[in-house]
Parts: C-alpha cells; structure tokens; sequence
C-alpha cells in the first residue's frame, strides 16, 4: 500500500514540475498581451542617398564574340592557340610533370584523347583536330588541373572555378 502512496505521489510531483513552469510562462504570455505595450516609431532623420559602384561585372556573351573586357587582352596575345592546317596547337609548361594533357568540351573532357608531348624546348604540346566553334578546356599536369596561362579568355565552370575559351573559326 505505501508503494502505491509512494508512486502516485511521484506521479502527482512529476507533473506539478512539468506543469508549472508551462502554467508560469502561460500566465506570463497573458501579461504581455494585457499590458500592449506602446512601440513608437521614431522617424530617421532625412539621409542623403548613398551611391554604390556597381562592381562591372562580365555580362554572358553570345558564343564566338570575345567580351569587351577581354577585347584588350586578346590583341596582345592575338593568335593563341595557334590554328594551323594540322589543327590547333596546345602548349604548356610544366617541368616537373610526368604526363599532360588537355581536356575539354572538343574531346568531351577526355585527357586520352589530348595527351600531350614534351618537345626539344621542354615544352608540353599537342595538336588536335578541333571543329569550328567555342569551346571550354583545361590542362592536367602532375594530377592538377589548371588554365591556359597563355590564354587571356576564361569563362566560369559553374562550378565555383574557371576555363580557359578556345573559339575556332
């Protein structure tokens, strides 16, 4: 019987310590809400308009068209990658490197298909057959992928990064 007396009490007491503070903050609530209190809405001082520079920023341009901002860059270094009659010659630097290649949107991404050759100067080269068009692309050297530093045009990847742009005419 006293094991009986005992439960219920706990039961009883468990409640009460679960149900008071809930009772309080209740009761609490219905203060506030009583009471309204007044906001009053101070009107700021008449502020002179602050001008921003947007930052230009590059606009997306039709495929084949170098943008403005590049314009500049591309007639200094006007020829590279060099196009000739055996197809578009790649060059990369990268003396440490066992095997280079170049990937792109020409040979869907696909080093096998752009594996490139050290010459005499230790410069890394190949010449791929590539259709006329705009193309994105990347070489891998030593297991990292990086842009053309000959080629001024990059675009975004879409993916937080950059490729190098190829337009073959």
């Amino acid at each position: 019987m006293t094991k009986k007396i005992l439960l219920w009490a706990g039961f009883i007491l468990g409640i009460a310590i679960v149900a008071f503070p809930s009772l309080m903050l209740v009761e609490r609530v219905r203060e506030m809400r009583a009471s309204k209190p007044k906001i009053i809405k101070e009107t700021p001082a008449k502020l002179k308009p602050v001008k921003k520079e947007q930052p230009t920023r590059p606009k997306e341009v039709p495929v084949g068209e170098v943008p403005m901002w590049q314009k500049a860059a591309v007639e200094e270094k006007k020829g590279y990658p060099r196009i000739t009659e055996s197809g578009v010659v790649f060059q990369y630097k990268a003396d440490t490197a066992q095997k280079v290649f170049v990937a792109g949107t020409f040979n869907n991404w696909d080093g096998r298909k752009g594996v490139m050759t050290k010459n005499a100067d230790g410069v890394w080269e190949a010449i791929l057959k590539i259709k006329p068009g705009r193309y994105t692309y990347k070489f891998k050297a030593a297991g990292v992928w990086s842009l053309d530093p000959q080629n001024p045009i990059s675009a975004d990847d879409g993916k937080g990064g950059r490729v190098s742009v190829l337009i073959v005419e």
